[in-house]
């Protein structure tokens, strides 16, 4: 609305300048001529004209700021419960660091694969309990696995197993 504003108290100011120049009886300042400074400069002229390729120029510009918001209200839609963005893609891109925070719950939902990738570590922790349940089997797999910092090997079925100690087990799962 702003822009509108600006445009029109622009074109009448323009319009009514244009107005007074064709008129032969409004009385014309003669200015005083600049003091010439190194060079010279030359002085704009302002023409209908010109006046109209600006304001088609400016009538472009808002029509494609309006596409631009109309596309972005399609996509984000703002109530007082809350703001939703629903679009077929949605990609986030953080240069440097990405943080989502909630000050109560998070729900991800998916509805087929869910893939976190980490070029180094990866910490879940929890105030509380934490659960990791499959419908089929979980999969853990790693060059070495301990539960609690174990170091005690874990026994399997082919397991050595002497005086209550495993003697031979698993030289990658470690219990404490």
């Amino acid at each position: 609305m702003h822009i509108f504003m600006t445009i029109a108290i622009t074109t009448c100011v323009l319009m009514t300048s244009v107005a007074q120049a064709a008129d032969p009886g409004t009385r014309q300042i003669q200015r005083p001529p600049m003091q010439q400074q190194r060079g010279s400069v030359q002085q704009l002229q302002i023409t209908p004209e010109y006046l109209n390729q600006q304001i088609t120029a400016l009538k472009q510009q808002v029509a494609h700021l309006q596409g631009q918001v109309n596309a972005l209200r399609s996509v984000v839609h703002i109530s007082q419960n809350g703001t939703t963005i629903q679009a077929e893609n949605l990609s986030l891109n953080a240069v440097q660091a990405l943080t989502m925070t909630a000050g109560k719950d998070t729900n991800l939902t998916v509805g087929e694969d869910l893939s976190l990738t980490s070029g180094k570590d990866v910490l879940v922790k929890s105030g509380k309990n934490t659960n990791i349940e499959g419908a089929a089997t979980l999969h853990l797999k790693a060059p070495q696995v301990k539960l609690n910092n174990g170091s005690k090997s874990v026994a399997h079925v082919t397991s050595t197993v002497a005086g209550g100690k495993v003697v031979s087990g698993s030289t990658t799962v470690f219990v404490p």
